[in-house]
Parts: structure tokens; sequence; C-alpha cells
């Protein structure tokens, strides 16, 4: 917390800036992501910033007949957007193709994004996340991906694990999609069973760490703002705010430290929430990281640290070293894409 603090108070040379807000009201979101939006509004007005609060629902890009691009909501009230200007992410953009679409249309005019559209669809799908973690040499669980949903007892013997084991869909959050498996019976009929639900579906199978709490971790433009600590919910496995977990601020080790950092560069995150499960000898051996969030929730974490994360965050983008801009990929040809 007071590296944070010290790290914000060296800058110099920062300047206010303009930002677009893009968050979902998502009803079955019980982190109350408007109450988020609108702290970030507010935080950004103290600080002489002007913001731009757009629901990604509806929202949409255009540029006027005097080459000026503008962002604007499904009512038609439209912001200026250009090189100067900042777009906050706060929304499951990766639920549908034309909202990940609008991050790139702003991303090729080198509008800066937070986080991008690779950093979004790269933590939205747990196995991708994964093997981005493995390359970059970080400790995890043991994971396999079900390619189909009559081969779940194959995929458990090229596992070469015990049970009980955890089934985890490729996407979704707040917990839900993550279920202990404690026989083959039990694997056979729940794989077939997500299936069902939803054909398109993609499992994993994911080795059990008996763990008392997890850590969720908020990184900020490759520092660290702060820790806290989740217990397992009573009667549960899980330890999400969302299902229960009552949360407290927690102190990371060194070693803990910089394997966070890492985990968040590896996806190119900019703001994101690294959870993991502590090792044994937490300053010894290397924590099991489990996921990493996009849009990390404010509410348990603020309600645990007492920190005003919004406004640090807001502070801290006000220094333009930390705009990093999403380079467009080079195509096989050399080309630019």
């Amino acid at each position: 917390v007071g590296k944070f603090k010290e790290f914000l108070a060296e800058k110099e040379n920062n300047k206010p800036y303009r930002f677009v807000l893009l968050w979902y009201d998502d009803p079955d979101d019980p982190d109350e992501p408007e109450k988020t939006a609108d702290k970030l509004m507010e935080e950004g007005k103290k600080l002489g910033c002007t913001g731009f609060k757009v629901d990604v629902d509806g929202a949409y890009s255009d540029i006027t007949e005097n080459g000026t691009r503008f962002i604007y909501d499904k009512e038609g009230k439209s912001f200026r957007v250009d090189e100067e200007t900042l777009v906050y992410v706060r929304a499951p953009v990766t639920r549908r193709k034309s909202w990940s679409d609008l991050l790139t249309q702003l991303e090729r005019e080198n509008i800066f994004c937070v986080n991008s559209r690779l950093c979004m669809e790269t933590t939205s799908d747990k196995y991708r996340t994964s093997l981005i973690l493995a390359e970059h040499q970080l400790n995890q669980p043991k994971s396999i991906l079900i390619h189909h949903q009559d081969k779940a007892l194959d995929a458990f013997d090229r596992f070469g694990s015990k049970f009980p084991l955890i089934l985890k869909t490729l996407t979704g959050s707040l917990g839900v999609g993550v279920v202990k498996i404690e026989s083959e019976e039990s694997l056979n009929a729940t794989v077939q069973l997500m299936h069902k639900l939803d054909n398109d579906m993609g499992v994993l199978m994911q080795e059990y760490i008996p763990a008392t709490y997890d850590v969720r971790v908020q990184v900020v433009a490759g520092k660290i703002h702060g820790a806290i600590k989740r217990p397992i919910v009573k009667r549960d496995f899980r330890s999400n705010v969302s299902l229960g977990s009552e949360p407290v601020a927690h102190t990371l080790t060194k070693l803990e430290e910089e394997q966070v950092l890492q985990a968040a560069k590896a996806v190119d995150g900019l703001w994101v929430g690294v959870d993991f499960i502590p090792a044994k000898d937490r300053n010894k051996d290397l924590p099991f990281f489990i996921e990493i969030n996009a849009t990390p929730g404010t509410k348990g974490y603020t309600k645990a640290t007492g920190m005003n994360i919004c406004k640090d965050v807001i502070k801290t983008f006000m220094d333009r070293a930390y705009w990093l801009r999403q380079k467009p990929f080079e195509s096989i040809y050399g080309l630019q894409n």
C-alpha cells in the first residue's frame, strides 16, 4: 500500500486527460459495476479530468465529415475521442464480437485502452491464460482441456492426477462455472450436463489445490496497488466475494510480488486482478496462479483495504508514460493487419 502511494508521489508532469468509461449494466454482477463507474467519474472530475460514461450495450463510434472521431451512447450523446483520450474498459466486451470490435476500432485510431482487446480476450479464456502463463514459466495448477463431451474420462487418464479435481468453463466469472469433482461418475455426468446447457462450452480440467484462502492482487500500470485475502466460503470450496467470502487486507511476500507482476505483464494487463493460491512456504515456494481478471471488482477490495483505487487509477494514468498502446499485429507476409 505504502509503495503505491510513494510511486504516485514521485510522478511529475502529470496532466489531466479526457476519458471514456465503457461499462455494462449487468444485473447479475453483485459488485455493482455502475458504482465503480460512477466513482471513477467522480474521482476523475476531482482531478481535473473530463469523462464520458457510456454503456457498451448500444455504444458505437464514427467519424464526422471533418475527420473527427466520436463515441456515442444508445441515446445519441457523443464524446470526441483522439490520441489524447483514454478509454477505461469496465465492460465484459468479449461477450459480443461487436463490443470487442469497438475496441479494435478505437485501437486502430491509436486510442489508448485500459485494457486492450488482446488483454480482454486472453484473460476471458482460462485455458489461453494458462498457456501464456506457462510460456512465462509461472506456476499453476496442472490443467488439461477436455476436447469432447464424451471424452472426459479419456482426458482424466491423460491428466495423470487424482480426485478431487476442478472443472471450469473456459469463460465465466464470479465463481460461476467452477465445480469440484470427486469421482469418475460425477466427472462424466457433469461434463455432459455442461455441454447440454451450452453445446459450444469449453471445459478445463484442473488439479485441486487444497487451501483455506486465495489472494486477489490489484495491479495498476505494472505496480502492485494492494492485495486482499479471500477466505474459502463456508460449506463451499470457492472464495469469491460474490459468493459470500469476506476479504481482509493482505501483505504479500517479496516472491509473491515479483510473481504477480510477471503474471500481469504476461497478459499485457494495465489494470488487472491477479488471483493465486499461496504456497505453504510463501517466502520460498512459488504461488499457484488460478486466474487473471481484466475488469477486477472494487467493492470487496475497497472495503477490505480502505484504499481509494478509483482515485489512484485515474491519477496513475495522468502520467502519459503509462499510455502503452496496443500495436497492430504484423501478418506472416510482413504487412500490418
